[in-house]
C-alpha cells in the first residue's frame, strides 16, 4: 500500500508518497498563492504522471487542510500529532 501525505500550510502545499518500506517515491511543494485547490490538484497530477495510477492511503496535515479534508472525505491529522 502506498501512502499519500499532504501538507497544506500558509503558503505552501507539501505532497509526498512512500511505498510500505518508506521509501519516497514522490516528494514536491509549490507556492499556493492563495489557490489551494488548484496547487494541490497540479502537484498530485504530477504524482500521477510519474507513478502512474495507483492507490493511496491518504492523510492531510497542515494550518489549511481541515476545511479541504472534510470537503473530500480524506482524514486530517493535526500538525503536533503528526510530528
Amino acid at each position: 500500500m502506498y501512502r499519500l501525505g499532504i501538507d497544506i500550510g500558509s503558503t505552501t502545499v507539501k505532497v509526498v508518497i512512500t511505498d510500505d518500506r518508506n521509501q519516497i517515491l514522490y516528494g514536491e511543494y509549490q507556492r499556493h498563492l492563495a489557490n489551494i485547490q488548484n496547487c494541490l490538484a497540479g502537484l498530485l497530477k504530477n504524482a500521477q504522471e510519474k507513478l502512474g495510477d495507483i492507490d493511496v492511503n491518504t492523510c492531510i496535515t497542515g494550518s489549511g487542510g481541515l476545511s479541504l479534508s472534510n470537503a473530500l472525505g480524506v482524514n486530517f491529522t493535526q500538525e503536533v500529532i503528526a510530528v
